[in-house]
């Protein structure tokens, strides 16, 4: 009974150390499964590619706007007004400040670069900007894009005085872009705002993606000052040259002859901006003045809109533009209302009607606009 019992305690011992050792074993198992785990994660996330960084670097993004047009001229047509691609991003960003730049071409028509810059911001109070941009004369021009801008088109001051369109008062059509250098900062800084903020810049005054033809410079320069968030009040000034105004009796307005046959131009204004939070309404006017050679101009504008529903907006404009203040009955002015719908974050749908009123002895004119914009 005693070598029974011995023999049972014996074999009770040895299927316990085989059991001990055969943990132990699954242990160390686990552990080193758990290390290759660990370091495959480590060699993945290396070798992965970091998606954020790149956004960072290079963020491509743009928009296209479908349109018709009508008037009662006998124009009817539909167009791709834009086909924009941007490529964006940061460069630089650490103890000197910030590099950024943008890379935009329009591929309506006849694909055009329309903006190509880099901007230096060592602090917020200074920095400069270089390329092919808009220009800060005006608020409507630099501060609203075609896609943030209320409207179908922009105001016609801004068009005639800030060449915006072939229509330009000194004969250059260039989407309100120059080429140059801008010295730019802001000042007294509040919550998600700038008090004050100003540009300084010197351009070629020419065509876009071209080189100067004259060794003169044109200067603009403007100051915004942002006393709370929605409204912003500002000035601003060209000097610089344009094209000499030719007069047409047949037409009763001036014909830039781009001869190389150069005036003095000098370009002054301001308004106000004010806008409410989550698109309930805003109000935008700008008073603007020039001198093309012994040609003195004048326009302004004064627009609004009220929401009346998410993403909807009621929204009208008044716009004028004399030419020649020395010549009666050639002045323009504009009476646009329409409506503004933003049924989706990336979709806009513009509906506009514009009453044209033309200088004495033509007939004004009725017209429609409609756009849509997605952007993405």
């Amino acid at each position: 009974m005693k070598i029974k019992l011995f023999l049972i305690a014996i074999v009770s011992l040895l299927i316990s150390e085989v059991a001990f050792a055969q943990i132990d074993t699954t242990s160390n198992k686990i552990a080193l499964l758990e290390q290759r785990i660990e370091q495959l994660e480590k060699n993945t996330k290396k070798n992965s590619v970091d998606w954020d960084k790149i956004n960072r670097y290079a963020h491509p993004s743009g928009y296209v706007q479908l349109g018709y047009n009508w008037a009662d001229d006998n124009t009817s047509t539909f167009k791709i007004t834009r086909a924009m691609f941007t490529l964006s991003g940061n460069l630089y960003k650490g103890d000197y400040g910030k590099v950024d730049y943008k890379f935009q071409v329009n591929f309506a028509g006849t694909p055009k670069i329309l903006d190509l810059f880099a901007c230096y911001m060592p602090v917020k109070e200074f920095g400069v900007k270089f390329g092919q941009y808009k220009s800060p004369l005006t608020y409507e021009n630099q501060m609203r894009t075609p896609v943030t801008l209320e409207f179908v088109n922009y105001a016609l001051a801004i068009e005639r005085f800030a060449r915006m369109s072939d229509r330009d008062i000194a004969g250059f059509s260039a989407a309100g872009r120059d080429m140059g250098i801008d010295f730019l900062g802001s000042a007294i800084h509040k919550d998600g705002f700038s008090v004050i903020n100003y540009d300084l810049a010197i351009f070629n005054g020419y065509k876009i993606n071209s080189t100067d033809d004259n060794k003169s410079k044109d200067i603009v320069g403007r100051l915004i000052i942002t006393p709370i968030k929605p409204l912003s009040l500002f000035t601003y000034f060209q000097r610089g040259e344009g094209a000499y105004p030719v007069y047409d009796e047949a037409t009763r307005s001036y014909t830039p002859q781009t001869d190389n046959k150069y005036v003095k131009m000098y370009r002054y204004g301001g308004g106000f901006s004010y806008k409410a939070d989550k698109d309930k309404g805003f109000a935008r006017a700008e008073l603007i003045g020039g001198k093309t050679g012994g040609m003195k101009s004048l326009g302004a504008y004064f627009a609004a809109g009220v929401g009346v529903a998410k993403g909807l907006m009621v929204v009208g404009r008044i716009d004028y533009v004399d030419e020649d203040t020395s010549y009666k009955g050639i002045y323009e002015t504009n009476y646009t209302t329409g409506l503004l719908w933003r049924p989706l974050k990336n979709l806009d749908l513009k509906l506009n009607y514009t009453y044209k009123k033309i200088p004495k002895g033509f007939t004004d004119k009725n017209c429609v606009f409609f756009q849509l914009t997605y952007n993405y």
